[in-house]
């Protein structure tokens, strides 16, 4: 009972930046650009998976994913494959093979919630289910393992840059081995808050943080960088909006961030650049794989491409 209390809330916090992002159905939650720089995939609330070509920005299919939030998006690091997750138990999550077109189910999935990532070779996909757990996948479905990762629910997840270890985020930060071993878990901050995403630098060596606010009043949303050992090195407020996504660019020199507006960080944590701040909150975002450009996804369901300092370029057409 108390973890169907929390996944309400949870669902609410999910929906409540603003009663029009609440009501619109066009939100894009997510968007991410082929590690051949050749496509960008995007989803959301309008029940299609849409792939665009990354030259021409000519939407070049749409895959149906019916009655449910399509949450995140991730390309294999290696193959044409793209493993997709939404929130609720139809869909689930599942893998697309692109040059056939056909999806491959991941066994015993009961439910999925907002987190996946690929590990660095391409050979394990990790998956989190519905208020607690974090699934293991190989590339062909097959299960490696399922454990508890936050009580309270599994929001982001990364795997290491060159190892095969992961960090969640939801009320607290873990880290975990494959199999599910512990290896460090600590809460963030002293109110209790809910965190939305997190990044490992690409050195591996410390990885960024971003979150809703604090659970009581939403306020004060906070970027932070941490390292395994569960040592802040850096943390970031002032931003009025919640950070849904964030990403390190190809080099981790810059960390572009998804909210209010885009904002471009140092790998210090120093404000390089920033758009306009904007009801249309930027929920997805990510780097082209040359570094030079940014596209971001929002909640009207606008996707734009911006230059490496946070200038807007164009609205892509549909």
């Amino acid at each position: 009972m108390k973890k169907l209390f929390f996944f309400l809330l949870l669902y609410t916090l999910t929906h409540i930046c603003c009663k029009e992002q609440v009501e619109n159905k066009e939100t894009l939650w997510t968007i991410a650009w082929s590690p051949d720089g050749k496509y960008i995939a995007t989803g959301g609330n309008q029940e299609v998976l849409k792939v665009f070509d990354a030259k021409t920005f000519e939407l070049l299919k749409t895959y149906p994913v019916p009655g449910v939030q399509l949450s995140r998006l991730k390309w294999h690091p290696s193959k044409n494959l793209l493993a997709v997750i939404t929130q609720g138990r139809t869909f689930k999550a599942k893998i697309l093979d692109l040059d056939t077109g056909k999806w491959r189910e991941l066994q015993d999935l009961e439910s999925s919630f907002r987190a996946l990532d690929w590990n660095h070779t391409g050979e394990l996909l990790a998956v989190s289910e519905l208020e607690d757990t974090v699934s293991v996948y190989t590339m062909h479905g097959s299960r490696v393992s399922r454990f508890l990762a936050d009580s309270k629910g599994v929001a982001g997840l990364d795997w290491h840059p060159s190892k095969n270890i992961m960090v969640t985020v939801g009320t607290q930060i873990g880290i975990y081995t494959q199999h599910g071993d512990t290896i460090n878990a600590f809460e963030p901050r002293n109110v209790e808050t809910f965190l939305l995403c997190v990044e490992w630098h690409k050195s591996g060596d410390f990885f960024a943080v971003g979150d809703y606010g604090d659970l009581e009043k939403a306020e004060v949303k906070l970027l932070q960088f941490w390292n395994k050992e569960g040592v802040m090195l850096n943390t970031i407020d002032g931003s009025p909006g919640e950070y849904r996504n964030i990403r390190w660019n190809p080099n981790g020199k810059r960390l572009a961030s998804a909210s209010d507006a885009l904002r471009i960080w140092s790998q210090a944590g120093e404000l390089i650049a920033e758009s306009a701040s904007a009801n249309d909150y930027l929920w997805g975002v990510d780097w082209s794989p040359d570094g030079k450009f940014i596209v971001t996804s929002s909640s009207e369901g606008k996707i734009a491409l911006w230059d490496k300092n946070a200038n807007l370029l164009r609205v892509i057409d549909e």
